[in-house]
This record gives C-alpha cells, structure tokens and sequence, in this order.
C-alpha cells in the first residue's frame, strides 16, 4: 500500500489504543458521553470496513457497550484495516465505493476518501474524548500524528 495510507491507518490504530488506556485508568469507565461517542467512533469505522469489503451495512447494537467491549472492537477493526491495507494498490484505492448512509444523490468517492474520512472522523472524536477525560480530572494523552513518528511510529498496545 501506498506509504501515506499505511502510516495514517498505523497511527490511527496506535492513537486509539493509547485512548483506551488513557480512558481504562481514568477512573471515568461508566461515563456515558464517552461511551457514546466512542460507540460511535468505533461503529463508523466498522460501518467503513463494511463498505470497503462490499459487505451490507450492519448497524450496531441498541445497548451502550462497556469500555472493554469497545476497545475489542475497536482493535479488531483496526486489525482488519491492517490487513485491508496490506492488498492496496493505486487501482484499488482510485476503486469508487457507495457510501450508503448518505441520501439520493449518492455518495460514490474512492477508496483514498474513504480511508481519509475514517481517519479525520476518528481523529476528530478521539479528540473530543481526550478533552472529556480531561474536563473529568484524569490525564488525557497527546496522540497527535508527530508524537506517533517521534516515537518512532510505535505499534498500537491494546
């Protein structure tokens, strides 16, 4: 794959591990705005992964998973990403996909969009819940995309 895109699926995936731990020792686990937000963050990009499988849109589960639920989501979603990356190849990110939850006229965008839009909605949220863990006393973590290359691009550590 196209090194850009395998470093932005890295450090998403590295990002959001380190938001789960940063979360689990918050002392917030129960909290229900970040449960929501993180429910959602990690049901968009299952609902991506589908997509870019060819799959149906499944919509998730009626009941606010736990944190330890979530971050098992949300690592084998950013497993299956890896693994989606590995098979990338300039055909296969120009490919256009339908991205079904948006009304008539239909969102048709490549591969390349798709995998940006995961990124920057992830980011965006994983921002918003660093700033919720902080607004609850704990210690919110700096995972912005230079930290992850100063550190030498560390792989994620669920």
């Amino acid at each position: 794959m196209n090194s850009p895109w395998k470093d932005l699926l890295d450090h998403q995936a590295w990002a959001d591990a380190v938001f789960f731990w940063a979360w689990g020792a918050s002392g917030a686990v129960d909290d229900q705005e970040l449960r929501a937000r993180t429910d959602h963050l990690v049901s968009t990009q299952e609902a991506f992964l589908q997509v870019l499988k060819g799959l149906a849109v499944a919509l998730p589960e009626q009941s606010l998973p736990e944190l330890q639920a979530l971050k098992a989501r949300c690592e084998a979603g950013h497993q299956a990403f890896k693994a989606l990356g590995r098979s990338l190849d300039e055909a296969s990110l120009a490919r256009v996909v339908r991205v079904p939850w948006f009304p008539e006229p239909p969102c048709l965008i490549p591969v390349s969009d798709v995998l940006l839009q995961v990124c920057l909605h992830t980011q965006h949220h994983r921002g918003q819940n660093m700033t919720r863990l902080k607004a609850l006393g704990a210690a919110p973590k700096n995972v912005d995309y230079i930290i992850w290359l100063w550190k030498q691009r560390p792989e994620p550590r669920w």
